[in-house]
């Protein structure tokens, strides 16, 4: 009785969580370089892949919902169901120069829900995934000065404000299929979804009357589907003592996403504050195609090394909201996990998955004639509870863009969590409770 009740419950606040993660737009970064393009990208994977450097692609774990590997969702085991929740926060400090040249920094912090999902086999061979998950975040707040000496010396100090929040989130749901033994393949379909919301403001001098300030909204709504497909194959090198060579890849197809472009400008006066609302314009959004590919090395089911290399050209990309040009990305990504004993009945600390980790990433982003690049190092833990039931904790701290050609040097920290809840059996009808 109580595993049917708190099945019951699980799948509640599974459902309440789905729907406050859809609606809500959270604000889950702060960066001056997420002005750009569709914003930040997010790091790849949940919680356990972020621990060790977002490295996904040859991770395959029943216990894991691996998404960017659809292949993946084949490891699952009979009649059991996994349900992963995850929540993030962030801190980033930035150090640079305003547009006097003089030196600055600063700092901020945000958060908030990452994903959540879940995952069950179907058959024996063939598993099945969904779930939510942010795609890309907007987060920044600017200001500037005219420096105009002849308008300053007519109107006076005007002032400038830069403002942009929102992001796209992808809910995928997909299946993994082995059909022969050690290999597996699968697609996930994706769903983006989400506001990318900027607002530019004018404000003049108190002391001028002439001109009246002026508040520019612009939200660029995203709502359209794609597919990715994942292929892994296992070399099985001892099987008695799970030794094995993983491989793993993806292809993400490139697609035009549909977007819908709403636009109004208020002007203020001491009389009447005047709205111009625009008619909405449909636009696209040009997601270029992806390539991933990795190998993993485990050794008697207690050490895997992995490694993987992540391409995605997004320079024939036209940016929509800034005129700015986009670059190629590439990522190259390790990651380690240790387990001293998974089936240790004495030593909690031998049965808890140990994970580091780091990536160095080439974004999709040229500013001020630079390709803004990333790295960092990760670290993390997967905690047992009760039966595979785990907590999973992920930290990063790393470097965005320099501070060279008076640039913006942004260094970042984060923090993730998630319950990984594992139930078995989850379909097997008991007869007595």
């Amino acid at each position: 009785m109580y595993r049917i009740a708190f099945r019951r419950f699980l799948i509640l606040a599974g459902l309440l969580s789905l729907s406050e993660f859809a609606g809500a737009q959270n604000l889950n970064t702060y960066s001056p370089y997420s002005r750009y393009g569709i914003g930040v990208l997010s790091q790849p994977g949940f919680t356990q892949n972020r621990s060790m450097g977002g490295v996904s692609q040859p991770y395959r774990s029943e216990t894991v919902i691996n998404f960017n590997n659809p292949a993946s969702y084949a490891q699952r085991d009979s009649m059991s169901f996994l349900f992963d929740f995850g929540i993030e926060t962030n801190t980033s400090g930035f150090t640079g120069y305003d547009q006097y040249l003089n030196p600055q920094t600063s700092r901020n912090s945000a958060g908030g829900i990452h994903h959540i999902a879940i995952s069950f086999p179907i058959t024996k061979r063939i598993g099945f995934a969904a779930g939510l998950t942010p795609y890309s975040f907007v987060g920044y707040r600017l200001l500037r000065f005219e420096t105009d000496s002849y308008i300053l010396s007519t109107i006076g100090r005007i002032k400038y404000y830069h403002t942009g929040r929102g992001g796209i989130n992808q809910a995928f749901v997909g299946m993994g299929v082995s059909p022969v033994k050690n290999l597996a393949v699968g697609f996930n379909m994706l769903y983006y979804f989400g506001s990318l919301d900027y607002n530019n403001d004018i404000e003049f001098p108190l002391s001028y009357n002439p001109y009246t300030n002026g508040y520019i909204r612009s939200s660029f709504q995203v709502s359209d589907i794609n597919f990715n497909f994942g292929v892994q194959y296992s070399l099985v090198l001892d099987k008695e003592n799970n030794t094995n060579i993983t491989l793993g890849g993806t292809y993400q197809l490139g697609k035009n996403i549909n977007m819908t472009q709403k636009w109004f400008a208020t002007l203020e006066s001491n009389l009447l504050d005047t709205l111009y609302p625009h008619p909405d314009r449909q636009s696209k959004l040009e997601l270029p195609w992806s390539v991933n590919a990795g190998l993993a090395f485990t050794y008697k089911d207690k050490l895997t090394i992995m490694g993987e290399y992540f391409t995605q050209d997004w320079s024939k990309t036209t940016p929509f909201n800034v005129n700015t040009p986009m670059a190629k990305m590439e990522s190259v990504r390790f990651g380690v996990e240790f387990t001293p004993n998974r089936m240790d009945l004495k030593s909690y600390a031998k049965k808890v998955n140990y994970r580091a980790g780091f990536f160095s990433n080439k974004s999709n982003l040229i500013v001020g004639g630079k390709q803004i690049n990333d790295f960092g190092i990760t670290f993390g833990a997967g905690l047992p509870l009760k039966g595979k039931t785990k907590v999973n904790v992920s930290f990063e701290v790393g470097k965005r863009g320099t501070d060279e050609n008076y640039l913006i040097k942004e260094t970042f920290g984060a923090l993730n969590v998630s319950l990984t809840f594992y139930d078995y059996p989850w379909f097997f009808k008991r007869k007595y409770n």
